[in-house]
């Protein structure tokens, strides 16, 4: 048996980054990955939908705006293997990068499945390894949906980008943040898309006009959005993505036999991310909060540091954690919504830049959306910053700042932002 301080099963963001920050604070660290690590964010999520949205936003701004610009091309058609080529290019090359950064922070990797003994013992490739902390780090993956079996023509998230051609038509089960990244990319690649919910509306947790925004952008694309339906019902599409949210993998390798607390299958956890069980952590897609890469990315930051020095007082804060959204155009959003800060503060004042009157934007002919800067009026104090528009998921790195830092309105005044840039959205007038 094989004596390590921390057992981390799962290869993904939450995994490999807390396995690299323990490794630094001189813990011995055994990361478990049976697939490739980075998981399902650098395999088949994040990493090849970007490339793709990439490619695709290329490809539609040259073949309908093209001659607008001054660029005059016949014949031009996307070729959808070179990107897959690409793709996989990519991919090996970041998976080498994540293995050189663990070893050179001297974490043991062990290829296979692992399996959990009890909440200090893990079992892999027929040999067992112990360790004072097990982080569980397993992630998520694509919801079923009744009526709609996966397999031949129908396909989750998982499989959409590993298909060998593009199809003609796809219909896409479920409006929420996935379907519509995926219907905006393929509708501007040529495919017939058509969205289809129960739900009466996009993206119920943004900010209502951001959402109508989405809509109208989507149709003017020539996406067909069916909201409120009863069921949805396949018209003779070529394929069918199922994309109705992502379940976390709380019954896999072990974990129900730790008997850890959960709910709806999340895994319950304080603010340093303890499960209910002593020594034993859980962290990203699995805790059910926000699922995206940068979350793990801090739950892992905040368990390392809890580990290393069990004095440690620092919690996850939620209210940090920027939303993004990958759709044409970007949306994004951190800390309150103008709704949410009416319910705290007595006195909200907001700041409204339209893109329309941003040089930059003009010059991209990229002028749909806004930045919407919410604020304490008494203060003057910046709680939170939605945006909806070019680039908004690069911008929103500095509302991030804006808004952690604890920035006020008067502060924000005296930056200047270099002229012209779409960073001027943030500034005050």
């Amino acid at each position: 048996m094989k004596n390590f301080d921390v057992l981390i099963i799962g290869g993904g963001p939450g995994g490999y980054r807390s396995a690299q920050l323990l490794a630094q604070g001189g813990k011995t660290v055994a990361l478990f990955e049976k697939k490739k690590l980075g998981g399902s964010c650098l395999q088949v999520g994040c990493i090849p939908t970007k490339l793709l949205q990439s490619a695709a936003t290329r490809f539609h701004t040259f073949s309908k705006e093209g001659k607008a610009w001054g660029i005059e091309a016949d014949n031009i058609h996307f070729n959808f293997q070179t990107m897959a080529d690409r793709t996989q290019k990519t991919l090996s090359i970041l998976e080498r990068g994540i293995q050189s950064m663990l070893s050179t922070a001297k974490v043991e990797v062990i290829q296979g499945e692992a399996v959990i003994k009890n909440k200090t013992t893990v079992e892999c490739n027929g040999e067992e390894f112990q360790g004072d902390h097990l982080i569980l780090a397993v992630g998520s993956r694509p919801r079923q949906l009744t009526g709609f079996k996966v397999g031949g023509n129908v396909v989750t998230s998982d499989e959409l980008l590993s298909q060998p051609r593009l199809p003609k038509s796809l219909l896409i089960v479920g409006a929420g943040v996935i379907g519509l990244e995926f219907a905006c990319l393929y509708a501007q690649l040529g495919v017939k898309v058509r969205v289809g919910d129960v739900m009466p509306k996009i993206l119920p947790n943004m900010d209502e006009e951001i959402g109508q925004i989405l809509l109208n952008a989507l149709r003017k694309l020539g996406v067909e959005v069916e909201l409120g339906l009863s069921a949805v019902e396949p018209k003779d599409e070529e394929m069918i993505l199922v994309a109705v949210g992502r379940a976390p993998n709380s019954d896999v390798a072990g974990i129900p036999a730790l008997n850890v607390k959960t709910q709806n299958g999340k895994i319950e956890t304080n603010g340093f991310l303890q499960t209910s069980v002593e020594n034993v952590y859980a962290l990203g897609d699995l805790t059910g909060k926000y699922p995206y890469a940068h979350t793990a990315y801090e739950h892992a930051r905040i368990l390392a540091q809890k580990i290393i020095n069990p004095n440690s007082l620092e919690t996850m804060d939620d209210t940090k954690v920027p939303h993004v959204i990958f759709t044409s155009p970007e949306i994004a959003a951190v800390g309150l919504s103008e709704s949410e800060a009416r319910e705290i503060f007595k006195n909200v004042k907001v700041y409204k830049n339209n893109f329309a009157a941003n040089s930059k934007a003009r010059i991209l002919n990229e002028i749909q959306g806004w930045s919407k800067m919410v604020t304490d009026g008494d203060t003057g104090l910046i709680v939170g910053i939605q945006l909806v528009g070019p680039e908004a998921t690069d911008l929103i790195g500095e509302a991030c700042v804006l808004v952690t830092q604890k920035v006020t309105v008067d502060q924000l005044d005296r930056i200047l932002h270099p002229h012209p840039t779409l960073n001027e959205v943030f500034a005050i007038h």
